[in-house]
């Protein structure tokens, strides 16, 4: 069991102490499902990239500006399926987010391993 609300309070503490501003670290990977908890400090920019992988993303606190084909806000709260589109996003506020994907069987290896974030 994991209590979200330690994860997204070590999390953003985590990205704000960093020098490029965010954090990220697998909370779980069981089987093909990985979730992994993404920190960014305001104003921080993920380049732009594609997956081809399933998957959602939960906006747990703050916002992000997503800069696809159709831009668009997720605030905390959002639930979002990740189209396999090209995308950037930019934190708009301190942000937690929790990626969820499914990569294909040939994309996992090794036994199913459940990650904890450590203590505070």
């Amino acid at each position: 069991m994991v209590a979200l609300t330690n994860v997204i309070t070590l999390a953003i503490d985590r990205a704000r102490e960093a020098a490029d501003g965010h954090y990220t670290h697998h909370l779980v990977r069981t089987g093909p499902l990985q979730q992994t908890v993404i920190a960014l400090r305001e104003g921080v920019r993920f380049q732009e990239h594609d997956s081809q992988v399933p998957g959602t993303l939960y906006i747990l606190r703050g916002a992000i500006r997503v800069d696809a084909a159709e831009p668009f806000v997720l605030q905390s709260g959002t639930l979002h399926e990740m189209p396999p589109h090209r995308r950037s996003f930019e934190a708009i506020q301190d942000t937690v987010m929790l990626l969820t994907a499914v990569p294909g069987p040939a994309s996992v290896e090794g036994e199913d391993i459940v990650y904890v974030l450590p203590p505070a």
